[in-house]
């Protein structure tokens, strides 16, 4: 009896001195907080510690004096942990995408993406330069007036005939003032300004979910970037519409490839924020509610192993397809690269190569729950790529929806 006791107490420390080891590398995470959805009684914690309600010996919960809910988690249900917080709450259902769509944005400000020469009868000059506009700054303002456009702006400096106009530049969340003096170009003989401005882009991707409560909808799962900055793009105003597609260019290595297709008239909906974390709006077309309603997974609900995703790559429409989640990185920080996924769908390996530009946004569903969606491919591995948490995406819906 001593001699299986022994072995027991050998078994379980070497376990657990294993478990310690992977917490302290950082492959286990435990989560500053335990959320029980509806009437869960158990949560199982990357198959390490269970957490359950009430009485049970994994979890005591309590109520400490400012009424914070606390619990302690315990290994396997037998050893102490720590101490952390406990949520219940209602879990959150929504209609997983997959089809194709099409987004348009027009940005809020005009992005300067370059400065130029102007070429004058006295030589070359660069006004934007001079006066200190670089690269990257978002121009709101001229004389005191919002600019929507390129346009808009052109005709501002232009009627300036050639005096100083005020400039009302976003920087880095600061405001920046500029007097900016316009040079006549010989070339095209009017005032310019050696700016090269953006106030719209428009693409393609895959729709990730639309929420039937607060009818918000998100798609890409990242930022829409500038191509010449890299920053990302302010959005005044957008539509989301309905797109169809022509074919694949298959990706491979060193090249992305992507799907063709083009964007029908049918505006499914209206953009209003573009963050690292995808592009968010809310629709007024009812077919974005053709998905089958799934629940939302957290992020310690999520394991590696086999999962689908959700995606149009042919005429057939959205279809599942299989995948393999091999990483997880469990981080109370938002991150728009929470898991590391490769395709193994033999279909969508012969159609795509594996995942392509317009694929971002793909829903990924495991165990029956929307755990998140395709945000970027590898460049050397087209096979393999990167998903954002679902659980993160849908926490970006609903802020957005709460600043109205």
């Amino acid at each position: 009896m001593k001699k299986i006791i022994r072995k027991s107490c050998f078994f379980l420390s070497a376990l657990c001195s294993f478990i310690f080891l992977l917490i302290i590398t950082g492959n286990i995470c435990i989560p500053e907080e335990v959320i029980f959805y509806d009437n869960q009684t158990t949560v199982k914690i990357h198959n390490v510690f269970f957490a359950k309600k009430e009485n049970c010996d994994a979890i005591t919960v309590s109520t400490v004096n400012n009424g914070k809910t606390t619990a302690d988690i315990s290994i396997l249900g037998v050893i102490p942990v720590s101490e952390i917080d406990a949520k219940q709450t209602d879990r959150k259902y929504v209609y997983a995408g997959g089809d194709l769509v099409g987004i348009r944005l027009y940005t809020e400000g005009l992005l300067v993406v370059g400065t130029d020469e102007v070429v004058t009868e006295n030589g070359n000059i660069s006004p934007a330069d001079d006066c200190g506009i670089m690269q990257g700054d978002i121009i709101t303002e001229v004389n005191d007036e919002i600019v929507t456009s390129v346009s808009d702006f052109s005709n501002r400096v232009t009627a300036s005939d050639g005096n100083n106009i005020s400039v009302t530049v976003e920087r880095n969340n600061e405001t920046f003032y500029y007097s900016l003096k316009p040079a006549y170009s010989q070339a095209e003989n009017k005032y310019r300004c050696g700016l090269w401005l953006r106030d719209s882009t428009a693409g393609i991707g895959t729709l990730t979910f639309a929420d039937p409560q607060t009818k918000s909808l998100a798609t890409l799962g990242h930022a829409i970037c500038d191509t010449e900055t890299q920053a990302v793009l302010p959005v005044g105003n957008g539509d989301i519409l309905g797109a169809s597609i022509s074919g694949c260019i298959p990706g491979k290595k060193g090249n992305t490839g992507q799907i063709k297709g083009s964007f029908s008239k049918n505006i499914l909906g209206t953009l209003n924020d573009n963050n690292e974390f995808g592009v968010y709006g809310t629709y007024s077309d009812a077919s974005v509610e053709a998905g089958e309603l799934y629940p939302v997974a957290s992020q310690i609900e999520i394991e590696t192993g086999d999962a689908q995703i959700i995606s149009t790559v042919s005429q057939d429409g959205a279809q599942f397809y299989d995948i393999e989640i091999e990483k997880i990185t469990y981080n109370s920080e938002k991150t728009a690269r929470s898991m590391v996924i490769k395709v193994t769908d033999p279909e969508l390996l012969s159609i795509t190569g594996g995942i392509i530009q317009g694929m971002s946004g793909s829903p990924i569903i495991q165990n029956g729950m929307l755990v998140g969606a395709v945000t970027h491919v590898f460049l050397n591995d087209p096979e393999r790529g990167y998903g954002v948490f679902a659980e993160t995406m849908i926490s970006e819906a609903e802020r957005i929806n709460e600043q109205g």
